[in-house]
């Protein structure tokens, strides 16, 4: 990886240490770690960092450093900070090798986090939460640091025990309707449950209720329904890549995560209702499923984009409407709407953006931008490529997987039409992936394997495709 070392400044802030692949990417996330130190990672290539970020090297952790980047690489930043003070100049740039060795702990929390906010298809928040949380634990065991490592598994315990009654609840419904669980999914909710109990071990002053419920249900589920080698073959769903509809608009995925808005079947997911007067008009979003945490449904919000000037107008918050509220407007689900003044402006002639502040991002002026239509599509293709693997894990079955590859890349076709261009930044082509489904030699994208490892299924993945069996 490329290092570009800077100096200490008062005026603009600069990382002071940065380690960073130079390669453009769509499917990247950033999670930030703590002490000021944050990592990259892309889920077209999780096997390794896309950069890491040292805010301010003298305040930065070196315990957490070192288990992210491996202990000679710390050493070669560190020479590297010496050389840079005796020179007195404003920066330096070097080739670092950095160590993988203890960092699969942390790049699978990265992933985790990444997919969590990229994979737009049905997943139980707690199951995922609850994942995040051991392995969060895990990666707390690499510390060498006592306290750094006290410090991380009390963090790791936070969201386990907010995450407990809801994984109990899955586990005990799990165990009265499953007639059996196929042995990839069992495996996964094995490690959560050791995790918990690993967990539970580090709880000082006696019995945990929260996470010992979670033990119970475990023990429940194990006793109640057996474990077969493969899920029996259901009819598969598939995803439709978005097209371009009448008064409708595209959620940008840089500024809202997945699961918040919209479906897993269509995503032109903005649509927009002129009042009769032509003076406002009602935005309408549907939301994804009942259960859109508080904090973030309180927080989205939506602006008027004329699509000729790029004009943002004033942003408003949007509304989230559930039961008869819902019906009110027509709606059978829960939606997100907000009425909007047009200020003069015809409804052709803007664009709804919707957005969490937290992530706004500048504005696409229209739904046909560039790098939207591409971010999108990589969403896309990433859920529909996931459950092609996670079906295989639970089916044994290529025939089904490579049915789904195969309808992929029909989807494709008119989207990227040359066969040899990245359908993504980062990501394969489409002449890749039909040589993938056809075992022929010559797939050695690191997207093919980009389910193993760090980038292995979630838990609440496996569970989604159980489900909708």
């Amino acid at each position: 990886m490329i290092a570009v070392l800077t100096v200490p400044a008062t005026g603009q802030r600069l990382p002071e240490v940065r380690l960073a692949e130079g390669r453009p990417a769509d499917l990247i996330r950033t999670t930030p770690l703590g002490s000021g130190v944050s990592v990259e990672v892309d889920l077209a290539d999780p096997g390794r960092w896309r950069s890491v970020t040292v805010d301010g090297w003298d305040d930065a952790d070196r315990n957490l450093l070192e288990a992210v980047v491996g202990q000679e690489s710390l050493r070669q930043l560190g020479d590297l900070r010496d050389g840079l003070a005796l020179t007195g100049g404003p920066s330096l740039q070097a080739d670092v090798q950095v160590g993988a060795a203890q960092s699969g702990p942390w790049r699978r929390l990265a992933v985790i986090d990444a997919l969590d906010w990229w994979l737009q298809v049905p997943l139980d928040q707690a199951l995922l939460d609850a994942e995040r949380a051991v392995v969060r634990a895990r990666a707390a065991r690499t510390l060498r640091s006592r306290a750094l490592r006290e410090h991380r598994t009390g963090q790791a315990l936070v969201l386990a025990r907010r995450s407990a009654d809801d994984l109990s609840t899955y586990l005990t419904e799990l165990a009265s309707s499953a007639t059996s669980l196929p042995r990839a999914l069992f495996s996964g909710l094995s490690r959560v449950a050791n995790g918990y109990a690993g967990l539970a071990s580090q709880v000082i002053g006696g019995p945990d209720e929260c996470l010992d419920a979670v033990a119970e249900a475990w023990s429940r589920l194990k006793l109640a329904v057996p474990v077969v080698g493969i899920l029996k073959r259901s009819e598969p769903s598939y995803q439709l890549l978005p097209d371009s509809a009448a008064l409708s608009s595209s959620v940008d995925p840089r500024q809202v995560r997945a699961r918040v808005v919209g479906t897993d079947v269509q995503a032109r997911e903005v649509q927009m209702v002129e009042s009769r007067e032509g003076s406002t008009v009602r935005v309408v979003v549907p939301a994804f499923g009942s259960r859109v945490p508080s904090v973030l449904a309180d927080q989205l919000m939506v602006r008027l984009v004329d699509r000729r000037s790029g004009t943002a107008h004033e942003a408003l918050r949007l509304k989230l409407r559930l039961g008869r509220d819902a019906e009110r407007l027509g709606m059978r689900t829960p939606v997100f709407t907000q009425d909007i003044p047009l200020r003069g402006a015809s409804v052709e002639d803007v664009r709804a953006d919707v957005f969490d502040p937290v992530h706004e991002t500048a504005p696409a002026l229209t739904d046909t931008d560039d790098e939207l239509v591409r971010r999108r599509r990589a969403q896309f293709v990433l859920g529909e490529w996931r459950r092609a693997m996670v079906e295989i894990r639970l089916s044994r079955q290529a025939k089904t997987r490579n049915g789904r590859l195969a309808r992929l890349t029909g989807v494709l076709d008119a989207a990227v039409p040359d066969a040899d261009e990245p359908v993504f930044l980062g990501g394969p082509t489409r002449s890749e992936i039909a040589r993938y489904v056809e075992a022929a030699p010559g797939t050695v994208h690191p997207w093919f394997t980009s389910t193993r490892g760090a980038g292995e299924p979630l838990v609440a993945e496996l569970a989604a495709v159980h489900q909708a069996r």
